[in-house]
């Protein structure tokens, strides 16, 4: 059995791409990450186990989450669709505790579907390093990154100092 595959502008991709649910990916390397108390910013119907849902289609706001501190804040595939990206994450870092985790999981620009020109709920897009200096620059310490995946996504990991 062959792999199912969708073609855009002359790119193949695996079909899984578009049934949505990209977390399910990166959930297993997530939970690695995201211990103790947190919040999943724009989960969607796919949250991540064990965290709080913030999400805008009920009533969530991305700049201003519940709560005093958290443990981490995992987000997939949600800051892309955002206004102001900076001021998220200055927000979410604000809301973690010293030693708290930020995990972002974000599509990759190498899907051309997905970029902002192609894909218009897509606001921005990034590259891994990209992503990686501007969450150094909120002021987020030891972050690591990861390269595209075969879900056409990438990981960055930061700790509040």
């Amino acid at each position: 059995m062959t792999a199912e595959i969708y073609e855009y502008k002359g790119l193949v991709y695996p079909d899984y791409l578009k049934r949505g649910n990209a977390m399910r990916f990166i959930q297993a390397v997530a939970l690695q990450f995201c211990k103790g108390e947190g919040v999943d910013v724009g989960a969607n119907e796919w949250p991540l186990p064990g965290a709080r849902v913030v999400e805008a289609k009920v009533g969530g706001d991305a700049y201003s989450l519940p709560g005093n501190r958290w443990d981490y804040v995992f987000s997939s595939h949600c800051l892309e669709h955002l206004h102001d990206p900076v001021r998220a994450l200055e927000h979410w870092k604000s809301k973690l505790r010293s030693g708290g985790t930020m995990f972002l999981y974000l599509p990759h620009p190498e899907m051309e579907y997905w970029l902002p020109q192609n894909c218009k709920k897509h606001l921005h897009s990034w590259y891994p390093t990209q992503m990686k200096h501007l969450v150094e620059d909120v002021g987020f310490e030891n972050v690591l990154h990861s390269d595209r995946d075969m879900a056409w996504s990438f990981s960055v990991v930061g700790f509040a100092p």
